[in-house]
């Protein structure tokens, strides 16, 4: 195994991972619930190993559009479970889920124009 090249792609996932929506949401219901944010943190992120796992089979299976979907499904359980699932909720998690689609499938057309007009070459 190659534990550079692991280390570089571990260390980048978790780079990718943090998001200030999800760490807020977290912040926040470990004040209301009384429960240490740093056990939330650990044994929620345990808790993820198996599902970021599935989440790659899916893409790879069926997609990114199946993956977002699931992930969209996910965010309404999560909103159910801390009983912060109401219809304003509901609408901003569909909002969100649209603009990480679009974002996903916009981005390369539009970074591509991007580069276009500023006269470099795509790589």
């Amino acid at each position: 195994m190659d534990w550079r090249a692991l280390s570089i792609a571990s260390v980048a996932f978790a780079l990718y991972v943090l998001c200030p929506r999800m760490t807020a949401m977290i912040l926040q219901e470990s004040k209301v619930k009384g429960i240490d944010v740093h056990t939330v943190i650990i044994v929620g992120t345990v808790i993820s190993i198996p599902l970021f796992i599935m989440l790659v089979h899916v893409i790879l299976r069926l997609g990114v559009e199946w993956a977002i979907f699931i992930a969209a499904v996910a965010d309404i359980a999560a909103a159910a479970l801390l009983g912060t699932l109401d219809l304003k909720t509901g609408v901003e998690l569909v909002v969100i889920t649209a603009f990480v689609y679009a974002g996903i499938k916009l981005a390369p057309v539009i970074s591509g124009l991007l580069l276009r007009w500023l006269g470099k070459p795509k790589t």
